[in-house]
């Protein structure tokens, strides 16, 4: 391993646009931080310094938002190597060379730059929608990229971007779980995708679903990386998880070593101990004494083919405790006949009782969903 943070400026590069030149930028200021041996407080804005020289230096990443207040989660350099290794454990520790469109100020972005200090790696810095540029793509060709489903879904209506997107070493697709039509199209088109699972507290991901797996069929995100382990609870299956590069603190939370770390997720593991995510306990929708799953009801939209996404949560009702509300778009989308093709899945409570069309689902900037809404 290299020595930490003795990235030099020349293994970084960007494309001319805006967000590739923001990122670079942003970068630069987080290394000098860390050079002169503080720790370093991750904002949208800026980086701050913060704590003393001569102190264990911590990174500090604002998470959450979606479901929750955000929160600081703060790692050390430890808990960052132990989540390379583990990663590096499984594709290999040659150079990690990557193509940055993710904010460096989440875990995700900032993850990117770690691996390549780390092996030696090289980064290029770009917005995911410089990928439609036939000047940018070609820098996709034998390198790491890592999209959110968002971001992948935008990607594949560009022939450019499909290109290039099918020339990387492989692509990590995290944040959100990818909707079964997009699990689909990326077969299809035989793009190198690699499912993942993690969090801001795991340093990144904890599970991984190799490239060639995945356009074999197979679901989920894959088994647990060498660092990390995962158990499901028995009463409600609540992904649980256990790794040496769990964060120091959350918040006011401390967490100790070998601690294991309650996620808001639920799934299942298939045959051969592949993870598959099914939903969030925090977004089950309690309605008439009903608790239903948004997840089936998104599925079941996107299996229509006539809306290209959609968001569905529950909203407070008088009546009914919660009412069942779905945003979908495109915005002139024909809802007589969405409603007809999915009378017949969606029984009961779990057929929506308010539809609102709209130009946009809302969406953070690591590509998830805006839960809060109303």
């Amino acid at each position: 391993m290299n020595k930490p943070y003795a990235f030099l400026p020349e293994n970084w590069t960007s494309s001319s646009s805006e967000r590739g030149l923001q990122l670079i930028k942003y970068a630069q200021g987080v290394l000098d931080v860390l050079k002169k041996g503080f720790s370093v407080q991750f904002d949208q804005d800026e980086v701050f310094q913060c704590g003393e020289p001569g102190e264990e230096v911590r990174l500090r990443f604002l998470s959450g938002g979606t479901s929750g207040p955000p929160e600081f989660v703060e790692h050390s350099h430890d808990t960052l190597q132990s989540s390379i290794g583990g990663l590096a454990s499984r594709i290999g520790d040659q150079a990690m060379n990557s193509v940055c469109c993710l904010p460096l100020w989440h875990v995700g972005g900032w993850m990117q730059l770690e691996r390549a200090w780390s092996t030696g790696g090289k980064v290029y810095f770009c917005d995911y929608r410089d990928l439609k540029d036939a000047k940018v793509a070609g820098k996709v060709s034998g390198n790491l990229i890592s999209l959110v489903p968002a971001q992948l879904h935008e990607l594949i209506k560009s022939p450019t971007g499909i290109t290039a997107l099918s020339e990387a070493r492989g692509i990590f697709v995290g944040g959100a779980g990818m909707k079964s039509h997009l699990v689909d199209v990326s077969r299809s088109l035989n793009l190198p995708v690699c499912p993942c699972y993690g969090s801001s507290e795991t340093a990144g991901m904890i599970t991984l679903l190799e490239s060639g797996s995945f356009l074999n069929g197979i679901n989920g995100v894959g088994s647990c990386l060498p660092h990390a382990e995962v158990r499901l609870s028995e009463k409600n299956h609540q992904v649980l998880i256990k790794s040496s590069s769990l964060c120091i603190r959350r918040g006011k939370r401390t967490f100790a070593t070998n601690e294991w770390l309650q996620t808001p997720d639920f799934g299942k593991f298939d045959s051969s101990g592949n993870l598959i995510i099914e939903g969030r306990l925090d977004r089950l929708i309690n309605t008439g004494g009903e608790k239903v799953d948004p997840t089936r009801i998104e599925s079941v939209l996107h299996s229509t083919g006539l809306v290209e996404n959609c968001l569905v949560y529950g909203v407070f009702d008088q009546k009914w405790g919660q009412r069942v509300v779905a945003r979908v778009t495109p915005v002139d989308v024909n809802l007589k006949y969405l409603k007809q093709a999915v009378k017949k899945k969606l029984l009961g409570p779990m057929m929506p009782k308010e539809w609102i069309k709209t130009h946009k689902i809302p969406m953070s900037e690591m590509g998830k969903p805006n839960y809060i809404l109303e």
